[in-house]
Parts: structure tokens; C-alpha cells; sequence
């Protein structure tokens, strides 16, 4: 019988390096959707100047048309065996289930470790990354062997919007590679290759003015500005597991609104979008369905004013005003339900030539392009091992 499972692929890359002081591993995670129901994880790869580790993962449901394509991987079907396959080269990879991978890869962390401790580093806007590790441990019970090894996670996309917020807008790794280590043509396709470059880019960081980066640190241990660094920026793993018990709690406040907001799933993407951020915005608040339900019983739309009057601070007026008609309409058998109205797409006018020569070289200072997500410095909260 075939059993359907949420699909949340993602691509896990893990970057290790012997310190001084300890031990640093370097992780970044790519998902395909913004619900943590059933997380899967693709690929653990792990990267050292003298070693690396790397093992593909079989994912339980078929991966969407954007994993495939950020990912360079798609499952296949040969006789009754489903298999994972490399869409540059077109061989077959030797994958793991997730439990043994996983296990695999603690036991390798663990004999590499020695007696010091690790912090894991990764490079994205959105704390996807140890959310998703955090729960596949938790799920194959691997969590407290996962604890006695890691100390915490940094962000390096944090680090390097502190750092360069004045002179670098996107904080990707390909820019930031480009900008920081003059390398216009470094490859970060694999995950070996995205992991060379954070580690390179956050030595670089750490390093500050300093000539002397090194190439990826080959045949050096890294410096200890660069513990120090990471250290600064750590988020302990109980604090990680806090906000995924937070962001749990949040999915689950989300789902009491599916009545009102799953048909509305199903249209066009401007429209879904829409709907995804009015119904954050009632989970963040602490609100749930039967609430509005009854407010709306009691007083009509006076009940529903007074319930959504908690958006007032995070939410906009007229992000109010949609859903108090989208609620209406819902709840009253003799309105027609309404979905959310997409935001309009600005239109650019043309310039003069005039306006075009003015603005030729200029350059501008906005960091709209690159929204920060992530945590600020922690002023180093992650204890010093030795």
C-alpha cells in the first residue's frame, strides 16, 4: 500500500573543521515549502580541507519542480524500486534512509570531535536549517546524542549582513564569494562546493582586516578569532529547540484555519502568497478559528472587530479590513466567500533620458533585496569548551 507522507525535501550541507578551541561545523539547509509537518533531508555532506563526508538520502514522496532544480536531483522509478537521480550527470546515487544516514553521520562528527565541542554554522535567511535537523533527530530519537556532541548554531547570513550591510545588498553565497574573495567564477552547484564557500567566507569574516585569509585553510587549523566569532554569533540548542517548539505551536494555530483558507490554496500563486502571510498573521497573534467562530455567533462582524483588533500592532489596517471580509463572508451562508486580493505588482515608468544619465553610477544603499530573519549576535552565550 502506498503511504503518502507531507513532502519537505531539503539539501543538507555540513562544513567541519578542527579549531584550537574546539570544533566548528558549518551546515546550511534549502526547503521546498514553508510547513514543518514531515521534513526530509536529501543530502548530509560534510567538507574538511583533508576529508569529506557526503551521503544522499531516498525521500519518502516524489521531490516538486523546484527542489529538483535547486537540488540538481529527481527521484526515479526503475521496475518497482524508486531511486535517486543526478540531473547533470544521469547516474543513479547510493542513498541511505534518513535513520541510518543520520547515524552514520553523528558517529563520523563524534570520532572526528574528540574532546572539545561543536558549533554548527549555517548560511541562510530563514532558520530552516537547524529547525530541520533538530526535528529529523527528534524523530529517530537521536536527539540527546545530537546534544552531548553540538554546543549550538550560528548563522553566518547574520554574520555577513552585519558585516557588509554597508557595501553588499544580496548576502547569497555566490555574491557574497564574489565581493569578499574575488572569486567571479567559484562553483557552489554541489554541497561540498556551497560548504567550501561559507567556510571560506566566514574565515574571511572572522579574519576582519587582516591579509593573510588563507585558501579554505588547508593545512591550518582555523584561527582563534574565528571561534571566537562563531561563538559570539551561537545560538545554544535548547533555544534552537525552544523556537521549534514555538514554531510548531504556530503551524498548529495555522492549521485550525483551514476551513476558511485551503479552498483559497488552490489559486493562483500571487493569490496563495497572500493567503500564506494573512494566515501567519492570525497564528502569530495567538488566534484560532473557533475563536472568530464564536465572536462572530455572538456580535456579527462587531465580534470579529474586536478579535482581530490583536493585528493592530504587527498587521496593517487594510490587512485587518480583508480578513474581517474574508471571516464575513465565511461565516454568513448568504455572502458569497471571497478570497484575498493580491497585492498589485508596482509598475516601473519609463525614465527620460534625461532621469537615465542622472542616475548612471549611482548606487544604492537599500537592503530590501536580502530581509534579515535571522538572529543578531547572542554575545556568546555558547560556553567555551576545551
Amino acid at each position: 500500500m502506498h503511504r503518502l507522507i507531507p513532502e519537505r525535501d531539503a539539501l543538507l550541507e555540513m562544513l567541519w573543521r578542527v579549531l584550537h578551541l574546539g570544533y566548528m561545523v558549518a551546515i546550511r539547509a534549502d526547503t521546498n515549502i514553508h510547513v514543518l509537518i514531515c521534513p526530509q533531508i536529501c543530502q548530509i555532506a560534510a567538507y574538511t580541507p583533508k576529508q569529506s563526508y557526503s551521503q544522499y538520502i531516498m525521500p519518502y514522496g516524489d521531490l516538486n519542480p523546484s527542489a529538483r532544480r535547486r537540488h540538481n536531483v529527481r527521484v526515479v522509478t526503475v521496475g518497482r524500486y524508486r531511486m535517486l537521480k543526478d540531473t547533470n550527470t544521469h547516474k543513479i546515487l547510493k542513498t541511505k534512509s534518513e535513520i541510518s544516514a543520520l547515524t552514520d553521520f553523528l558517529d563520523w562528527l563524534e570520532k572526528e570531535k574528540g574532546d572539545g565541542s561543536v558549533i554548527l554554522i549555517y548560511h541562510e535567511p530563514k532558520r530552516f536549517s537547524p529547525t530541520m535537523l533538530l526535528e529529523a533527530l527528534t524523530r529517530h530519537k537521536l536527539l540527546d546524542r545530537f546534544k552531548s556532541i553540538v554546543a549550538g548554531f550560528t548563522d553566518s547570513y547574520a554574520l555577513a549582513a552585519d558585516k557588509c550591510k554597508a557595501t553588499v545588498k544580496s548576502m547569497s553565497l555566490r555574491v557574497l564569494a564574489r565581493v569578499l574573495l574575488d572569486a567571479d567564477s567559484l562553483a557552489v552547484d554541489s554541497a561540498l562546493e556551497r560548504a567550501a564557500a561559507a567556510y571560506r567566507i566566514v574565515e574571511h569574516l572572522a579574519q576582519g582586516e587582516q591579509q593573510e585569509v588563507g585558501a579554505g585553510g588547508e593545512g591550518l587549523s582555523a584561527s582563534k578569532d574565528m571561534v571566537e566569532t562563531a561563538r559570539v554569533w551561537a545560538r545554544p540548542v535548547h533555544t534552537e529547540l525552544e523556537a521549534l517548539a514555538n514554531l510548531k505551536k504556530i503551524l498548529e494555530r495555522q492549521n485550525t484555519f483551514r476551513p476558511v483558507f485551503a479552498p483559497l490554496l488552490r489559486s493562483a500563486r500571487p493569490e496563495r502568497k497572500r493567503v500564506t502571510a494573512l494566515r501567519r498573521l492570525l497564528a502569530d497573534a495567538g488566534l484560532l478559528y473557533d475563536q472568530l467562530k464564536d465572536a462572530w455567533q455572538e456580535q456579527k462582524l462587531t465580534g470579529l472587530e474586536k478579535q482581530l483588533a490583536a493585528l493592530s500592532v504587527s498587521a496593517k489596517e487594510e490587512d485587518i479590513k480583508e480578513l474581517i471580509e474574508i471571516f464575513d463572508c465565511h461565516f454568513d451562508p448568504t455572502k458569497e466567500a471571497k478570497g484575498p486580493r493580491p497585492r498589485t505588482p508596482r509598475v516601473n515608468r519609463p525614465r527620460s533620458i534625461n532621469e537615465t544619465n542622472e542616475a548612471e553610477g549611482s548606487t544604492s544603499e537599500s537592503h530590501n533585496s536580502s530581509p534579515q530573519n535571522s538572529p543578531n549576535k547572542t554575545n556568546g552565550k555558547i560556553k567555551h569548551t576545551t
